[in-house]
């Protein structure tokens, strides 16, 4: 793309301390491994993987609630990993998050009314008049009557809770929207009414989105380009009907052959199966899926994990020493 990113992520890395019964004996754990990746406006960049993959924890990186280990975070060319946090809360406003547990991500004290002014009034984006008048078309962006200002978080569904955590994060007008497997906790039917309304208003309000999520359906709905995370790092990444029609990594095949599917005609066609469980103990320098791939050779054991171009794909990078052959 010829278009200024909105988000650049460089060579991120995010080791965790964990230490075991005795205190003394302590271990590193790479959560995340030369995570690299950029955000275009207006596009939906998704990722996708199983749980602990690190997917979450890159979305805590980019919003600034952890420090990277190494590597960079630029938002509109800036770099904000570094900046002090006097200087980063200025530049909030424009990038915010939705989180999965709408339930505890709500102040239960508090009124719909307060949560969705108290940031505006914060960041001085009007008077307690023009922001009591945008609480009221934040309500009715997201679907809800404005009568429901009143109201506390526990008297909403699941589903309506979640609009109020997309309105409050709509509140400030932001940039980019980080969206934490929004979808996950909620049935199907109003899984599809939000991704609906996330797309709406996306379109609406020139919006910049990047999804988190571990359903692959909801993942290809809404995103425009999609990266495969597996043990911290992005396996493969590319634009998401290629990427679905034309797996180049046998995880990602893995993933889409594990999921429910109503194509009756492909039911009889092979299908990847991974070998045993995650290996955390895997080579830090070596592709992380070998212990488990169906399809290793000898020359995968020396192998870096490194994305390369898939051939006579567009935008599309594996890292996986050979496109996955049907």
């Amino acid at each position: 793309m010829s278009q200024q990113p909105v988000l650049e992520v460089r060579k991120l890395r995010k080791d965790y301390r964990i230490t075991g019964e005795n205190s003394l004996i302590a271990r590193t754990f790479p959560a995340v491994k030369e995570a690299s990746f950029s955000v275009f406006p207006g596009e939906t960049f998704g990722i996708v993987g199983e749980s602990g993959c690190g997917k979450s924890t890159v979305a805590r990186l980019v919003m600034c609630l952890e420090k990277p280990t190494a590597g960079e975070i630029l938002f509109h060319g800036q770099r904000i990993d570094s900046l002090p946090e006097r200087e980063r809360r200025r530049l909030r406003p424009r990038f915010q998050m939705v989180f999965q547990d709408s339930g505890s991500s709500l102040n239960p004290r508090k009124r719909v009314e307060d949560i969705l002014r108290e940031p505006m009034l914060y960041h001085g984006m009007g008077s307690f008049k023009q922001v009591d008048a945008r609480v009221e078309e934040l309500l009715s962006m997201v679907g809800l009557p404005s009568d429901m200002k009143r109201r506390y978080p526990h008297e909403f569904s699941g589903g309506q809770r979640q609009r109020i955590c997309i309105a409050r994060a709509l509140s400030l007008t932001p940039d980019l929207v980080v969206l934490d497997e929004p979808v996950s906790a909620l049935d199907v039917s109003v899984q599809a009414q939000i991704l609906n309304l996330l797309r709406d208003l996306q379109e609406k309000l020139k919006l910049t989105y990047i999804f988190i999520g571990h359903g692959l359906g909801a993942v290809h709905y809404i995103s425009h380009r999609i990266a495969v995370m597996y043990m911290g790092k992005i396996v493969e990444m590319g634009p998401s009907d290629e990427l679905f029609d034309h797996p180049a990594h046998p995880y990602t095949r893995s993933l889409l052959d594990a999921a429910p599917s109503a194509d009756f005609a492909g039911r009889g066609r092979k299908r990847v199966a991974l070998r045993g469980e995650v290996d955390e103990q895997a080579a830090e320098g070596a592709c992380p899926l070998c212990p488990r791939c169906p399809c290793q050779t000898a020359e995968c054991q020396r192998f870096s994990g490194a994305l390369s171009p898939v051939p006579g794909r567009q935008d599309h990078v594996s890292a996986c020493l050979k496109a996955w052959e049907e």
